[in-house]
Parts: C-alpha cells; sequence; structure tokens
C-alpha cells in the first residue's frame, strides 16, 4: 500500500470513475499493492512529458504570467487528498495560481475543450485542476504571497491546433467537498479489503487472478452473481420457448400470405405484420458451377464468399421452394394504437 494513504489529484478521475485507461477497481488494487502502478508510455505521453516546460513558458508569455520557483511539483497534502501540480505562477492580475499544462497534439478533437478562457476542459482535467487549487488554499499559510493575493481559480493551459489556449477553472468548494468525501470512503475500501464493483472483464481479471492451479477464487457476493446469472439464463429459455410456440400461430394462422392485416370495425384495414421466406444460398448449384471455390475457402462461408464477390452470391441466392425449405420471418408493424 502507499505510504501516505490519500488520493492523489492525478488519480481522482479514475476514483469516480471517469478516467478511461483506470478503472476505480484498477487504482484500488494499484494502492493495495496488489498491482503494478506502472503505465506504460506511448507517443503522446512521451510527448506531453518532453513537451511540459516549454508549453508552460508559452503560456506564460502569452498570457502574461510567471512561473513562481521551487514550486513545480512539489507535494501539497490535506486531509484524504494530495499532489504535485505542475506550476504555480503569478497571473496577469497578479495573483498567485495553480497552472495545469496539457498536451493533446494530434489527438485534439475540440469535443471536450470550450472557448478558451472558460472552464470548457475534459471532466478529468476540470478535477484534477480543482484538486490542486482546493490543495494550495489549504496548505498555503497567512501572509505567504504577500505581497499577491492567493487566486480562487486555477489555470489548466493547453496546447491544441492553432496554439495555446488557456483555461480558468474556479474553485468550487461544493464539489471539491464531494470529492473529498469520495476519497475518505474510496481510502476507507483501501483499508477495509472491500473492492469497487469490476467494470469489465478485465477488472475481474485484475480482481481475481487465476493460480497456478488454474483456479480462481472468488467470494460469496461473486456467488450471488452466479445465482442471477443462472435464473436469468432459465428466464431467457422460458422466453424462447414462448417466442416458438406465437411464431406458431403466426405462421399457422398466415399460411402462405406475405402480410397479415387487420380489419377495424370501420371498415378500414391495417397492416400489422410482412412475413418473407428467407432466401437461401443454392450452394449445390453454386459448386457444381464453381468447384474452384472449395479451393479458396476453408469451408464455404457465404459471409466470406459475399464480400469476396457479391454479385456471384446473388445470382445463387433463392427463396426456399416449399414449407420444408422455408424459414419465414415475421416483421411486426403494430401501429401505437394497437400496441400493449
Amino acid at each position: 500500500m502507499e505510504d501516505q494513504m490519500t488520493v492523489s489529484a492525478s488519480r481522482v478521475p479514475a476514483m469516480l470513475g471517469m478516467d478511461h485507461r483506470c478503472s476505480p477497481l484498477t487504482l484500488y488494487l494499484r494502492m493495495r499493492g496488489e498491482l503494478s502502478d506502472d503505465v506504460a508510455d506511448n507517443a503522446a505521453i512521451q510527448a506531453g512529458r518532453y513537451y511540459e516546460r516549454a508549453t508552460a513558458d508559452w503560456a506564460c508569455d502569452t498570457y502574461g504570467m510567471r512561473i513562481q520557483p521551487g514550486w513545480a511539483q512539489k507535494t501539497l497534502a490535506y486531509g484524504s487528498l494530495s499532489g504535485h501540480p505542475d506550476f504555480v505562477v503569478l497571473d496577469d492580475d497578479r495573483k498567485v495560481a495553480i497552472l495545469e499544462v496539457k498536451n493533446p497534439f494530434w489527438s485534439y478533437k475540440g469535443g471536450d475543450w470550450g472557448e478558451p478562457g472558460t472552464d470548457e476542459v475534459p471532466k478529468p482535467y476540470f478535477l484534477q485542476t480543482l484538486t490542486y487549487v482546493h490543495l494550495l488554499h489549504q496548505t498555503a499559510t497567512k501572509g505567504m504571497w504577500k505581497p499577491f493575493e492567493l487566486a480562487d481559480y486555477g489555470y489548466v493551459c493547453a496546447k491544441l491546433a492553432g496554439g495555446i489556449a488557456r483555461y480558468k477553472i474556479p474553485y468550487d468548494k461544493a464539489i471539491i467537498a464531494k470529492v473529498e468525501a469520495d476519497a475518505a470512503k474510496f481510502i476507507a475500501r483501501i483499508a477495509q479489503g472491500n473492492p469497487p464493483t469490476p467494470e469489465d472483464e478485465q477488472d475481474m481479471r485484475n480482481l481475481w487472478p487465476v493460480t497456478q492451479g488454474k483456479v480462481a477464487d472468488c467470494n460469496s457476493a461473486f456467488v450471488e452473481q452466479l445465482k442471477s446469472l443462472d435464473a436469468i439464463k432459465k428466464q431467457v429459455k422460458q422466453l424462447q420457448q414462448e417466442e416458438s410456440a406465437l411464431k406458431a400461430v403466426v405462421l399457422g394462422f398466415a399460411r402462405d400470405a406475405e402480410s397479415i392485416e387487420w380489419v377495424r370495425d370501420d371498415g378500414s384495414r391495417i397492416t400489422v405484420c410482412n412475413l418473407s421466406a428467407n432466401r437461401t444460398l443454392d450452394t449445390e448449384s453454386l459448386l457444381a458451377d464453381h468447384p474452384n471455390l472449395l479451393q479458396q475457402f476453408a469451408k464455404l462461408d457465404t459471409a466470406a464468399l459475399r464480400k469476396a464477390d457479391r454479385a456471384l452470391v446473388e445470382r445463387y441466392m433463392h427463396k426456399p421452394e416449399s414449407a420444408v425449405e422455408a424459414s419465414r420471418v415475421i416483421r411486426l408493424k403494430l401501429p401505437k394504437e394497437v400496441q400493449g
């Protein structure tokens, strides 16, 4: 487990389920030391690290800010939260503020970034920066920034298409109070060994790793999930049986009709159902005319064959000629007045 039982600002989005790279369960396992905390580098991560200071300098030149020496990467901690902001700056209003630097570069698509000057940034960046602002306010001693004032906001400066954009994140005490409460609960989970609910298959693999004996141990909660799965399977089977029986009734009533119409009391008619026979591939004729196909395909896969030569497949498709061969499709067209 971590020496300091706090949730770092960069991990707040993962704790809240807002980080696509790390689920709450993965974070839980990492903080307990049960899962490696190493994150593989990719091109975007490398570029962001290499260009961080350059982007910060560019942002300062563009927006009239000055980096405060000695504060870069300084660890701040208060209550259940901690973190080390990228930079602390003196801004163009002569206030001391947090500066977080992001370098989306080529991955920028515009959807999560609003107009510069607003607080419209991707939610993980918003929460991360807000947490740093909170930590700076809680750890700053009275008068330490004289003659300057501590800002009640922080900045996210991002290298986007076209240049540097600056966003202002307000110190929202209501949001940070919720974050603090959730962080305290998360830390309690870690201490109690109470993992968050798995979100996907990978989470389940992390939660219950298979031992050398090819056995995965589980708890009583997982057994209850298995019971629920069994109950659902039985419900599905029952519904399939009911579907089959009702389909037999419909097809028996319709015989060879192509549609079923409802004759209303006023004499008007409404089509409530269309019925059509599935077309099938005349495999025998196809192979007789094109014996080389078996050399091209390990098995005669209609989908693969259609992809390779759609026109050829269409020539050998036909509707079933007998009731034995037919597989009829029922397409409901129930209007609102007859639904339910």
